[in-house]
């Protein structure tokens, strides 16, 4: 009998004990969260606190470029062309681009072909001022234009003449001013000379800048082809 309440009294005490030792665990493992909760709280508080750091222009500047992001600075027209000159040589440089503007071919003057008919310079110019007849031959004539004279032969141009105080001239599609030296710097040097001007020949076709003997002084320019001479 004895035997036996000793041995319920040990199992009580050992059971009592381990009731006690799982408190005990509990008791110190809550204030470990809580620390724990404390410290998380103020570490992110001090996190969310701190202000956004914005790089200035001046700092982005001086960031490296990688090789994807090289350029090539695109200069404006006008200091392209600045430049480009060369310090050495402008006189070749400039000679050189003379040569390129020289053209190789003449086709109209003022919009007129040699191969226009009365029918064309009508519908390009309007009907003219004035009609002249040419008393040796009657199938020759000129029409008259408050600007220049375009003379017909059975009915087609044989030439187009433009006075010097029109002031301008289009020779193909280049419009310049209607003196000796922007012509020259158009067509290159003259063929060949004459009494009463200088002459650019283009196969067939010609442009003469009649000029006064005395004075030099610029009269007209005429558009005529080789076989009306």
């Amino acid at each position: 009998m004895n035997v036996m309440l000793r041995e319920k009294g040990a199992k009580l005490l050992t059971h009592m004990t381990g009731c006690r030792s799982r408190v005990y665990k509990l008791a110190l493992f809550f204030p470990v969260v809580i620390l724990a909760m404390i410290i998380v709280s103020w570490t992110t508080s001090e996190h969310i606190g701190e202000p956004e750091i914005i790089l200035s222009p001046e700092i982005i500047s001086l960031i490296p470029k990688g090789s994807d992001d090289t350029f090539v600075p695109v200069l404006p027209p006008t200091l392209a062309a600045v430049q480009a000159e060369p310090s050495n040589g402008s006189s070749a440089s400039l000679q050189a681009a003379d040569t390129r503007a020289v053209v190789p071919i003449l086709h109209s003057l003022e919009g007129i072909s040699l191969d226009d008919n009365t029918e064309a310079v009508v519908a390009k110019k309007g009907y003219p001022l004035t009609f002249v007849q040419d008393p040796h031959f009657v199938e020759a004539f000129t029409y008259e234009y408050p600007d220049m004279n375009i003379g017909f032969q059975d009915g087609m141009v044989t030439f187009v003449q433009i006075p010097a105080k029109v002031g301008h001239v289009q020779i193909n599609d280049q419009r310049i001013s209607l003196t000796m030296t922007d012509v020259k710097r158009l067509l290159g040097e003259p063929d060949y000379v004459t009494e009463d001007g200088i002459v650019f020949q283009r196969g067939e076709e010609l442009i003469k800048l009649f000029v006064a003997p005395e004075t030099q002084e610029l009269i007209a320019i005429d558009y005529y082809d080789l076989s009306s001479t």
